[in-house]
Order: structure tokens, then C-alpha cells, then sequence
């Protein structure tokens, strides 16, 4: 969970007294390294945590947070990163809008509070109020609007909340115009269940934690519980497969991972899975286990469009073969789901 790691570093810092600049990628257009949302602190020892894409773009971020952390200051500015106005020498094409923030001591509370939203898988939106670097550009006459020309630099630090449940409000993206405020939905997923932690099962457990998902490893076999098994879970739970709802309460918001060691325990979470609807339901097995499977959803009184939403067999056909590979071509599919339905990116 990178964010998270990237805020309980800034809260460290605050606690002792100290204060940070936060870089939060606002706005893209066309091709940039990372995405809207994207958070790097740097501290006053020239440390950082996260990043906002490495690269050429992350030395001029780098550079820049520190020369606003040693002023107290705020900033607001686009590079563009392709063509011959680039700004930054790179040739990707696309612009990104930076937003530095300057942290004090008496953001600890809030940033407290964003590290509960990430680290309980809760809903909400963290807000940054533009208006003041609105205003510092209405005393401006560029007509560019990037690298020196698109600066907006404040004293202190703008406005920022938290609207827990999501305030289901949008903005302008920060990389053509500058907008009233940006807001970023922080955990728009949910836990990620895996059911089975078999080889494969473990394999994408520790791929998929990698990958920033808040993995809850399941299984009725105590044995493939354990730490060294599945390493870095968000949880590990002894489940019933008959009987899921009190241990596993899975929501609208939750992935799901089929991969017990039978097709009878197999069809047991998959159908109890399938009536809680989940944004995403994957299950390990061949073309004759889709058509057994298939049949008995239909006995169940599953549509034809809810059985045609299981991934099964899961995965992206990359003939994969070994357990590892079979966790990457899982992975990948649901790296998608994640960065085109769940957190697409703006553009």
C-alpha cells in the first residue's frame, strides 16, 4: 500500500515536530509516468517517500519540494514532458501537474486520518482547495500555461480535507485548467479476498500485495495461513467455504479470488460470491470446469449476463504454466480492471 507508507512517513515526521512537502500529481494529459493521485513526500533532510514517476520529472520535483520546504511555502505548476517547448527535456508527449503542499505539525490530525481511510479500506475524498493558487494566478498576465509561466506559489499550506463516503463531486483536470479544487477518491477498492492459498493461491497473494491490493488470504486449511506462507497480507482468516458471510462479508467494493483445492469448494465460494456482487470475481479452471461451472450457476438462477461477468478461467491468456506465472497473468487482469473501471485514470 504505497500511499499509505507514503503518509505514515509525513506523519512521523509531523508528530516529531518537523514539517514536509507533499507532491501530489493533480492533473495529466496524453503521456506521463504516473497517474492523477500519485503522492511523494520529502522531509527536510532531502529524504523522500513515494514517487511521482522517477525520471528527469522526479529530479525537478525533488528539487523543487525542497526549495518550497525551506521557504514554508505551497506551489502549483504543469510541466510539459514532449515537443519542443518541453519543458523538462523528456519525450513522453504528455504534460503533469504537480501540486506541492507544505505540511506542519498541525496537519497530523488530518493526515491521521487519511491513514485510517487507507489503512481500513474506507471511502473518501481528499480534498486540496485551489482557490488560493486561483488567485495568485489572476495577479498573473502569462499566457502559457506551463513550466515558469504556470507557477502558483503560496505561503503555507492551501486548505485540505477529507470527506469520508466520497463527496461524489468532480474537477477540471489540474493539467489543462486550474479547477476550484482537486479531489482524489482514496480506496475506491476494497479488500481483495483469496480463496485457497494453495501454490497459486500464495503466489498471487504475494504478487497482488506487491501490487498495492489489501489482500485477505483465505483458507480451511490452516497450514497455508501462515506468515512465511503469505507474507504481508492485509489479513489472514480460517474460513468455512459453505459458509462465508460472518468472516468474509464481501461488498461492492471487494475483489475475489477463487483458487481452493476443489471444484465442490470452488462452486461454493463462486456462488456465494456471485450474490454479494463484488466489483470483480475470478476463478481458477479449465474450459470443462467453466462448462460444469457454468451449468450449475445457471441451477442457481444466475443470469447469463451475471455468469458471463465471472472470469473463468481468470487470469490473461498468457500461457502461463507455474504457479508464479499463473499469479502474474492474474495480476495483470486485475491491474486493469483497477486502472480502467475502478481508478481510471484522467486524461
Amino acid at each position: 500500500m504505497e500511499k499509505l507508507d507514503v503518509v505514515n512517513a509525513a506523519l512521523a515526521a509531523l508528530r516529531a515536530g518537523e514539517t514536509c512537502e507533499l507532491a501530489v500529481v493533480a492533473g495529466t494529459a496524453g503521456s506521463s509516468p504516473r497517474g492523477v493521485g500519485a503522492w511523494m513526500v520529502v522531509f527536510a533532510d532531502g529524504s523522500q517517500a513515494g514517487t511521482i514517476g522517477g525520471g528527469k520529472i522526479e529530479l525537478f520535483a525533488l528539487d523543487e519540494a525542497r526549495e518550497l520546504l525551506a521557504g514554508g511555502k505551497s506551489r502549483l505548476v504543469r510541466y510539459t514532458m514532449g515537443g519542443e517547448n518541453s519543458d523538462t527535456g523528456m519525450i513522453c508527449g504528455g504534460a503533469i501537474c504537480l501540486c506541492y503542499l507544505h505540511l506542519d505539525a498541525t496537519k497530523a490530525p488530518l493526515f491521521q486520518s487519511v491513514a485510517d481511510v487507507l489503512a481500513y479500506r474506507r471511502i473518501g475524498d481528499f480534498v486540496i482547495d485551489f482557490e488560493p493558487f486561483i488567485a495568485s494566478a489572476l495577479e498573473s498576465d502569462a499566457t502559457e500555461y506551463h513550466g515558469e509561466e504556470s507557477r502558483r506559489t503560496i505561503a503555507g499550506c492551501p486548505g485540505l480535507s477529507l470527506v469520508e463516503g466520497g463527496s461524489k463531486v468532480t474537477y477540471t483536470n489540474a493539467a489543462s485548467e486550474i479547477p476550484a479544487a482537486h479531489i482524489e477518491t482514496l480506496c475506491p477498492e476494497g479488500l481483495t479476498y483469496i480463496f485457497g492459498c494453495g501454490h497459486v493461491g500464495a503466489a498471487t497473494a504475494r504478487v497482488l500485495t506487491a501490487a498495492g491490493f489489501a489482500v485477505v488470504a483465505c483458507d480451511d486449511r490452516p497450514g497455508t495461513l501462515t506468515p512465511e506462507w503469505v507474507p504481508g497480507v492485509y489479513d489472514r482468516r480460517l474460513v468455512d467455504y459453505k459458509n462465508l458471510g460472518e468472516q468474509c462479508p464481501i461488498g461492492p467494493r471487494d475483489l475475489v479470488v477463487v483458487a481452493t483445492a476443489g471444484h465442490k469448494s470452488d462452486i461454493d465460494v463462486v456462488i456465494q460470491a456471485m450474490r454479494a456482487k463484488p466489483a470483480y470475481l475470478g476463478c481458477l479452471g479449465s474450459r470443462r470446469k467453466m462448462a460444469f461451472m457454468r451449468a450449475r450457476l445457471e441451477q442457481e438462477g444466475f443470469t447469463q449476463d451475471q455468469i458471463d461477468e465471472l472470469h473463468l478461467p481468470i487470469g490473461v491468456a498468457i500461457e502461463a504454466e507455474d504457479p508464479e506465472e499463473i499469479a502474474i497473468s492474474i495480476a495483470a487482469e486485475m491491474i486493469h480492471l483497477r486502472r480502467t473501471k475502478l481508478v481510471p485514470r484522467k486524461r
